[in-house]
């Protein structure tokens, strides 16, 4: 009886504890990843816009070969949408909500996250410099995974820009 006592205070401490870290914590992240491109800005937005090219670069097809992807409405541009199915990745979805030569912004559905995706280009030296940023919010019971967002999906930018960018210069 006393140590269950023990395991029911230790426990008690421990939630409250956690509840009131996550209180002190922003429920919002954001990071960014770049990486300069040696093709025409043209070419880079073509890639990104038209989302039947997503699995030549984006990683995520890479890491999972089961991946079974559906496209609705648009083939790309604006309102030009995906859902997806993998034994990894799971089940999610995106769909680009803006669309110009200067920015794409699109909309991810991750369940119960949808954060916000936006790939930013500018002319450099005939090349393009291509910014990746993803921002969104965790729900309260998650917040602290906002302190690790940046080191658990920076890498998947990171590599998803390597990718493209072997893309749009033409190596294989």
């Amino acid at each position: 009886m006393k140590a269950g006592k023990i395991i029911l205070k230790w426990m008690i401490i421990t939630m409250i504890s956690f509840t009131t870290f996550n209180l002190f914590i922003s429920s919002e992240y954001e990071f960014e990843r770049s990486i300069e491109i040696d093709a025409p800005i043209d070419s880079v937005y073509h890639q990104l816009s038209d989302l039947h090219n997503w699995p030549n670069w984006a990683v995520w097809w890479k890491n999972d070969s089961t991946i079974v992807t559906e496209y609705f409405r648009e083939k790309s541009g604006k309102g030009a949408s995906m859902k997806w199915k993998g034994e990894e990745v799971g089940v999610g979805g995106l769909k680009i909500v803006d669309c110009n030569k200067e920015e794409i912004e699109i909309k991810l559905n991750l369940g119960d996250m949808t954060p916000s995706g936006f790939f930013k280009f500018e002319e450099i030296n005939g090349g393009t410099k291509v910014t990746w940023r993803m921002k969104g919010e965790m729900p309260f019971f998650i917040r602290f995974m906002t302190l690790f967002m940046d080191k658990m999906a920076g890498p998947d930018l990171e590599e998803g820009l390597k990718r493209l960018k072997d893309v749009c210069e033409g190596v294989k």
